[in-house]
């Protein structure tokens, strides 16, 4: 239930987007005409806006110019889908303003991904855009990254809270890090003959890396720890929608702390802070389940705690990581526009 909320004074005629953004003390200005391809003097922040309204402009075939002023309670660069979460906000706000209706949820979604891609020079997946479009209150969301196919499944139990845990180490997708990841499990999939790594199943993975005499030099580094992440969790997190559909709340907590050993050991996106945080989680009673969420190297971890044990977590939390801030959240709804009073 966090937001990322965006103020208009509106459409304007000078041929320009105008943006401000309040999420520093001191509010950060910059002007961008609206037919310029120039990114160069454009600083990173501003491009994800930049990007989005030029995606908007080619998928909904209207030229912009429009001042924006940006404010919101997300923590930024940890881990909390901030990026896709102002992607979207500043798409919902175009289609408000201009009053474009005819644009699909998936259009907007690769658009809002488009613009990170190319403007931001950030490799990144589709779920954050996903969630951040399509979140509904009380429901998790299942998503099929092979085919933009979804599902929203009940995830409302009121005797559960989710709490976030912000470590304050930063984290930055565009480092190289992820980037690197991501071609390494491109290049496993490749020598599979598939195309991506959803196709995989576990035994043809291990049955890939195992034959005697084979060569993988050709292959990054740590291929097979990475990929048998990637399938594992694609594995576990099937498992955890039928659970949710079951009502199965301790084996979903489960997963959700083999998910986190398998991104600590296998895929190597975790840090000290974060192991950390998640550990005293586990040693919680009343947490149902913990891991690190995001892209990693820093950001945050989410724990799955009975509403009872809110209170001893928090204190547990803010006594053996005091580097960390947390609250506490259910699933919330996704983006969407309202008008600003006069």
């Amino acid at each position: 239930k966090q937001w990322y909320q965006r103020r208009v004074r509106g459409i304007t005629e000078k041929d320009e987007i105008g943006i401000v953004s309040c999420a520093d003390v001191t509010p950060n200005r910059f002007q961008y005409k609206s037919g310029s391809t120039e990114l160069e003097d454009v600083p990173l922040w501003a491009r994800y806006v930049v990007g989005v309204v030029k995606c908007f402009e080619v998928v909904a075939d209207q030229r912009v110019s429009v001042d924006v002023a940006l404010a919101s309670n997300l923590p930024m660069g940890a881990g909390l889908s901030s990026s896709a979460s102002l992607e979207v906000a500043v798409f919902s706000l175009l289609e408000g303003l201009y009053n474009v209706t005819n644009i699909s949820k998936i259009d907007k979604i690769k658009a809002c991904q488009k613009a990170e891609h190319i403007f931001a020079n950030v490799p990144c997946g589709i779920m954050d855009q996903f969630i951040a479009t399509l979140g509904d209150v009380d429901h998790a969301l299942f998503i099929n990254c092979e085919t933009n196919d979804y599902e929203k499944v009940p995830f409302g139990d009121e005797s559960l809270l989710l709490v976030v845990t912000d470590t304050h180490k930063k984290h930055e997708l565009a480092g190289g890090e992820y980037a690197k990841r991501r071609a390494t499990c491109e290049a496993v999939a490749k020598s599979l003959g598939v195309s991506s790594l959803g196709e995989v199943k576990i035994d043809q993975l291990v049955k890939h890396f195992c034959v005697p005499g084979s060569d993988y030099s050709h292959l990054p580094h740590k291929s097979y720890p990475r990929s048998r992440h990637v399938v594992t969790e694609i594995q576990r997190a099937v498992k955890a929608k039928e659970c949710l559909v079951a009502g199965d709340i301790r084996l979903f907590g489960q997963l959700m702390n083999e998910s986190h050993k398998s991104l600590a050991d296998d895929y190597q996106v975790t840090c000290t802070e974060l192991d950390e945080v998640v550990q005293v989680a586990w040693d919680t009673e009343g947490v149902v389940g913990s891991r690190m969420t995001g892209g990693g190297f820093g950001g945050c971890a989410i724990t799955l705690v009975k509403r009872h044990a809110e209170q001893a977590l928090l204190e547990r939390l803010n006594k053996l990581c005091p580097y960390s801030s947390s609250f506490s959240t259910t699933a919330g709804r996704g983006a969407y526009s309202w008008d600003l009073p006069a």
